[in-house]
């Protein structure tokens, strides 16, 4: 009877939400039929085109023509605008870009025009659809501005749903952008301002947006939470569009988990939906994703000729970003051997992709040259691009970023868990004021009971994320740990031996290799030392943190003659957690061996203490100094300063051209 019951109440509700979604074209069409107001007829045929544009587009561009033979009749800038700028999607959407900017240009000139309170509406207008049409044609850097002033007017117009849909927008912008974490803060924005309007095509987007971001950083079981979420969503409101976007989001979670047979059906499935709803931007990055899937089979054959297919529709949709990205995995698929122009094509294209603040292609570009040079056998160009690589990837995926996500994530939760449990405060309020003075202590109790309910929920669900969260750290740390700090030494001994395995090279060539082999295995053994000490400090030889701090500054200042003073007797290593530690430790071993290397100075010195709850370490040199605004890139000093952000510290850089270098570290320490 109950299996009964809770399927009855499952129908209705699904029922119910289809009823909703038939009732507001319903609406539509009845302002239509009855108001006499033409503006409201002309916004009423922009909802229905909007509607029809993720379903049946013949049906949304019609919508759009009698909206826009309305608009320029009554001379409406506001409507017109809104009408153009889906027109904009449209055309784009169907493989006609240089229409589209044709009717970006109309919406400037609305916005040129326009007075008044009009002003900011046709303004909103024109900024999101260049936004939209810069990210669609690969020119993220570019959609950035035009997202934030979207946004920013959106908010001064108090139109919220128009400021989550740009919120949102601005966070798919950044996932193509590779900055995961620009892209989660922004979907969670989003998301909290869709849940408080009820908007639920607006919430399967933004667990679509999360879901994109957790599968980027490997998160993947995390990811299809939220992807199946979307679906769910999605599938109630007949949104065959936003379902394609899902069916690629699954191909690439069962591509990362190793499923190739799961995932190629999931991208066929895409590729499906995107030719049913005339979606040229999705069969492009799905014939891409299938590509890849087929170069990681080694089938490089159809590898080649998904990547030409979407190659060619790049080109169509004028996306030169995407037909970069194209050209660089089609020349490195190519067993000739490779010519001066084809490395001048991948250098080109490079070159594109940071103008365009693309990291994730700029990654898998010198990924690509790696291969390149591999090929042509030119090892030394191969090792340094592969050093290239590792450096751009582990800036994008990194362990640290990965927890700050997660943060964020749990952050969210518990703010919605307690604003639940203040609704269910408020209401047990109003009850209260409306019941008899006789059940006052029933009713007080009753609210109470479901008050400690709530919180109890809440108390538990926060303890199950914080151990989630420990283990996800954990995990993460040493898999992210793994690959960034030995992952690169590892590929360059490979390089460098097939270089000394090269016929014909000279003796002293290869002494010269093999000095470099053995240090970076070396090197690899400090690395995987460190790594263990940070984790399970008992298990390394000289675990103390100060013992460690100090055999490394006397190895390293005695191989160069350099008078060391160390200062670690105010260190306490028991209030500094596991992460805090690896955090200083790496930030006191990169800022000494810049100053051992770079600095040409003869007096070191290192102190660090702890007190109030506040770490301070500072790594001082009386070297040549160095012009922070055009060294800060090098030297791995970005790197350092993203290590101190990452457990809420602050890194201070002070250095003057021949007046040395100062590299303070203050650290708030939690137990």
């Amino acid at each position: 009877m109950k299996k009964k019951l809770f399927f009855y109440f499952l129908l209705n509700l699904f029922a119910g939400q289809l009823y909703s979604q038939k009732s507001i074209e319903d609406s539509l069409n009845k302002v239509i039929a009855e108001n006499k107001d033409e503006a409201e007829v002309a916004k009423a045929y922009n909802s229905l085109a909007y509607e029809y544009s993720r379903k049946d587009l013949v049906k949304s561009r019609n919508y759009l023509d009698a909206a826009i033979a309305i608009c320029k009749r009554i001379k409406n800038y506001k409507r017109l605008s809104s009408s153009y700028s889906q027109l904009v999607y449209f055309l784009h959407d169907v493989g006609k870009p240089d229409s589209a900017e044709y009717y970006i240009g109309q919406v400037k000139n609305l916005y040129d025009q326009a007075e008044g309170s009009e002003k900011d509406d046709v303004g909103s207008n024109y900024y999101t659809v260049g936004a939209l049409y810069y990210r669609r044609t690969g020119a993220y850097q570019k959609a950035v501005p035009f997202f934030e002033n979207a946004i920013a007017l959106n908010k001064k117009r108090g139109d919220k749903e128009s400021t989550a849909g740009q919120t949102l927008n601005l966070g798919n912008n950044y996932i193509s952008m590779s900055n995961y974490k620009k892209a989660a803060e922004n979907h969670l924005k989003a998301l909290a301002l869709f849940e408080e309007l009820g908007n639920q095509r607006g919430i399967s987007f933004c667990y679509q947006g999360l879901s994109k971001s957790f599968t980027e950083l490997k998160q993947y079981n995390q990811a299809l939470v939220y992807v199946n979420n979307s679906i769910k969503i999605k599938t109630v409101l007949k949104d065959r569009k936003g379902l394609g976007s899902s069916e690629s989001t699954l191909g690439d979670i069962y591509r990362g988990l190793g499923d190739l047979d799961k995932s190629l059906t999931h991208y066929n499935n895409a590729v499906v939906i995107a030719k049913e709803v005339k979606s040229l931007p999705e069969e492009m990055g799905n014939y891409q994703n299938i590509a890849q899937l087929y170069k990681e089979k080694k089938d490089f054959k159809l590898a080649l000729d998904y990547f030409n297919q979407s190659k060619e529709l790049a080109k169509q949709l004028k996306d030169s970003s995407s037909v970069a990205a194209m050209e660089t995995e089609i020349l490195a698929l190519q067993t000739a051997k490779k010519t001066d122009a084809d490395e001048q094509q991948l250098n080109k294209n490079q070159e594109l992709f940071k103008e365009r603040g693309d990291l994730g292609r700029q990654a898998e570009g010198y990924k690509n040259m790696v291969e390149f040079y591999v090929t042509n056998k030119n090892f030394e160009k191969a090792l340094e691009y592969n050093n290239k690589y590792h450096e751009v990837n582990d800036s994008i995926r990194s362990a640290d970023l990965q927890m700050q996500i997660i943060k964020m994530e749990e952050g969210y939760t518990s703010a919605k868990k307690e604003s639940e449990i203040q609704l269910l405060k408020k209401d047990g309020e109003l009850q209260q004021q409306k019941i008899s003075r006789q059940r006052i202590i029933y009713g007080a109790a009753l609210g109470l009971l479901l008050i400690s309910l709530a919180a109890l929920a809440l108390f538990i669900n926060r303890n199950k994320l914080k151990q989630r969260m420990k283990e996800l750290e954990l995990r993460n740390q040493i898999a992210a740990d793994l690959h960034d700090e030995v992952g690169s030494s590892l590929s360059s001994i490979h390089m460098l031996s097939q270089m000394a395995a090269q016929p014909g090279t000279a003796a002293s060539r290869k002494d010269d290799i093999l000095q470099r082999m053995s240090g970076n295995a070396k090197e690899t053994m400090e690395k995987m030392s460190d790594l263990i000490w940070t984790i399970k400090p008992e298990a390394a030889e000289g675990s103390n943190l100060k013992q460690r701090m100090e055999r490394f500054s006397y190895e390293i200042c005695g191989s160069k003659n350099i008078d060391l003073t160390l200062e670690l007797d105010k260190l306490d290593e028991k209030d500094l957690t596991m992460e805090q530690r690896k955090t200083m430790y790496l930030i006191f071993k990169e800022a000494l061996n810049n100053a051992v290397k770079y600095s040409g100075t003869e007096k070191i010195s290192v102190s660090a203490a702890n007190g109030n709850n506040v770490l301070t370490m500072i790594v001082k040199d009386e070297g040549k100094g160095f012009d922070i605004g055009t060294v800060l890139k090098g030297n791995g000093l970005e790197n350092i300063k993203a290590r101190a952000a990452g457990v809420g510290g602050k890194l201070a850089i002070d250095s003057i051209p021949g007046n040395g270098t100062t590299v303070k570290l203050t650290m708030p320490l939690t137990n």
